[in-house]
């Protein structure tokens, strides 16, 4: 089954089941100029043993196979949970800005077709280092903003949402669908899964989705754990050469 257009050339939800959803909430996560967002959708449809349901075909996207879990998927997937009531669309690759707005309005026009409840979309805020602690932000409108506070996630002061994320947001203003994006600070020179981790904590917070970060904390505190490894090293070698003793490592 296939959202709308069906010709060859056009861009489509193409569904490769057909099933009921139960008016989910939709979670998106795309390559952009960070890996937070993908990285955390990664780990949400692994920890909520989502299975492949969709995917977008257009000639926006680039014609590349993606080989993740022992298969060759498509690169512009859609999950569902066993309910039906949370699916995440996922993305590896980048999406030409002349196919966004054609890419966002055919995935908007079919969530509204299944009678999803909102799109989140899940976003990293470029940065040179790695945060020791960090906390995430709410893009939303007036109302939907005023939720996020209540659920213990602050609101951005401001920010731009660039790519097919900022685009799906863009879509859901002009077609009156409810969608609200979570950003937070990360690396664009070293893996980051605290990015990722705090994403998932916010999203627990906003949607009341229960996911088992046990897997997300450990890669945490190992990296902290190394970069405060490194970062002594480099202190204690510079220490050698001034002769000044060496300074405490932010990381611990």
């Amino acid at each position: 089954m296939m959202s709308e257009k069906t010709d060859l050339f056009s861009t489509a939800v193409v569904e490769i089941e057909k099933r009921e959803y139960n008016h989910p909430i939709i979670i998106g996560g795309f390559a952009g100029s960070t890996m937070a967002g993908l990285l955390s959708v990664g780990y949400l449809i692994e920890q909520l043993g989502m299975h492949q349901v969709a995917h977008v075909r257009s000639h926006y996207i680039p014609p590349v196979a993606v080989f993740v879990g022992n298969k060759l998927r498509h690169p512009f997937r859609i999950y569902s949970n066993k309910k039906g009531d949370t699916l995440a669309i996922i993305s590896e690759v980048p999406i030409s800005d002349l196919g966004l707005y054609e890419i966002s309005a055919s995935i908007i026009d079919w969530a509204r077709s299944i009678s999803a409840s909102e799109i989140i979309i899940l976003d990293g805020i470029p940065v040179d280092v790695i945060m020791e602690t960090r906390k995430s932000y709410c893009i939303a409108e007036s109302e939907e903003l005023e939720n996020c506070k209540k659920n213990g996630i602050p609101g951005a002061q401001s920010a731009i949402i660039t790519g097919i994320g900022g685009s799906l947001l863009n879509e859901c203003l002009v077609k009156g669908f409810k969608g609200s994006s979570l950003i937070t600070p990360c690396s664009v020179d070293i893996p980051d899964p605290g990015s990722a981790l705090s994403l998932i904590q916010a999203i627990t917070l906003k949607t009341g989705i229960k996911v088992d970060t046990k897997l997300l904390q450990e890669s945490v505190n190992k990296m902290h754990e190394e970069m405060s490894a490194v970062i002594k090293q480099y202190a204690d070698a510079q220490a050698k050469k001034t002769g000044k003793p060496s300074e405490e490592s932010m990381y611990r």
